[in-house]
């Protein structure tokens, strides 16, 4: 039977996330077009600057908007006004109840649950009963309340993987945490979502508000680095890097970090330092190291190092014998330098049926027949190249 209920609440829950972005604007005046480009940038301070300037009386549409802009900056208590209005439209608006909910329970209205009380039992309303109602009909506590609307955006994110709705997840994530301020993953999931839609400085707000103790912690720090040197801001992530290092001289996912970071910016000698204290540690629970003596033997090549970089990249096939990878940026080296041309060619035939999809495997591959004087084959697979990069 619970079976039953959460997937019928999940089926809802899907319903919600294909028609919740489906609200057309009924935004005629500069203000409205204002607001309508704030939300679609996830810039609600604006949009909230601009309501603030409407006087007039806004349809169920436009509400929707206020009020997903009001949740997301933590106006509870203007988000419920909205949502009493929406619900004085369309009694079973679930959005609505949750807020209105929300704000009843952080207030202690007791007269906003009975008002629930009376419809709870409507079928539209499964979503909002499951939020807030344990199977016997009680109230949850706040942080069960919480937990459960964070099962439900991590339920539409995996089954929505194409189709995410960012707004509706941020929304979500934002009651989540109005009722649970101390709730870590809300917070780390809404800090992705930023990242995802490269509003770094909005990852970052919400990635530092994960205590240094918490098992997120870590991790919310690895990314504003690297979302620093996306910013431009390579020497700020690279110094928050190596301080967390500090701290934790044996932390492989902060070294693996700081070396990519490294790598990225081009200071290859320095990543071949880093990746090199990896292969050092020799941590049997660490299964990567064939990425590593990869992406080091890729930092030997660039310093034209080549006799290193070609037993980096032979000791990464020895631990992952089928990296289609590894085995052309290996092959392409020998053919790049004349040599073992017929290995080099079979092992790009194994890279590009491992992975047709890669362009640069292609190419490589068609190099190899060029060099094999198989100039038919070279040809029509450089027809796909092609095709599959123009601008190259």
């Amino acid at each position: 039977m619970k079976i039953k209920i959460h997937n019928i609440v999940r089926g809802a829950l899907i319903i919600f996330i294909l028609t919740f972005s489906n609200y057309a604007f009924a935004l005629n005046s500069s203000a409205y077009l204002v607001v309508n480009t704030a939300i679609k940038l996830f810039d609600f301070d604006k949009a909230n600057d601009q309501f603030d300037l409407l006087e007039i009386n806004l349809n169920e549409s436009d509400l929707h908007n206020k009020l997903l802009t009001y949740v997301n900056l933590k106006f509870i208590f203007k988000a419920s006004s909205v949502a009493e209005k929406i619900i004085s439209i369309k009694e079973s608006n679930q959005e609505a109840w949750i807020v209105y909910l929300t704000n009843a329970i952080i207030t202690n209205d007791l007269s906003a649950l009975e008002l629930f009380k009376k419809i709870k039992n409507k079928s539209e309303m499964d979503l909002t009963n499951y939020i807030f109602f344990n199977p016997l009909g009680d109230l949850k506590d706040n942080n069960l309340i919480s937990r459960s609307i964070f099962e439900l955006v991590q339920a539409s994110i995996s089954e929505n993987k194409n189709n995410t709705n960012y707004e509706f997840l941020l929304f979500y994530l934002s009651i989540a945490n109005i009722l649970d301020p101390n709730f870590s993953e809300a917070y780390f999931y809404t800090a992705q979502i930023y990242q995802i839609l490269e509003s770094y400085s909005k990852a970052e707000f919400f990635y530092n508000k994960i205590p240094s103790n918490h098992n997120l912690f870590i991790d919310s720090q690895k990314n504003i680095a690297n979302n620093k040197s996306k910013m431009g801001l390579q020497n700020e992530g690279i110094n928050l890097l190596r301080d967390l290092i500090s701290r934790d001289e044996k932390n492989l996912s902060l070294i693996v970090s700081l070396a990519d970071l490294y790598r990225t910016q081009k200071n290859y000698r320095e990543a071949i330092k880093f990746y090199s204290k990896i292969i050092s540690l020799k941590n049997n629970l660490f299964n990567e190291y064939w990425r590593i003596f990869y992406l080091r033997g890729i930092c030997y090549e660039r310093i034209q190092n080549w006799e290193l970089a070609e037993k980096d990249f032979l000791f990464s096939l020895e631990i992952k014998s089928n990296s289609p990878e590894v085995l052309n940026y290996l092959a392409y080296g020998w053919l790049e330098r004349s040599v073992y041309l017929e290995r080099a060619t079979n092992m790009l035939k194994e890279a590009y049926q491992a992975n047709s999809d890669s362009y640069f495997i292609a190419d490589s591959l068609a190099w190899a027949f060029f060099k094999n004087n198989k100039l038919t084959k070279a040809a029509d697979l450089m027809e796909k190249v092609i095709v599959m990069a123009p601008g190259e």
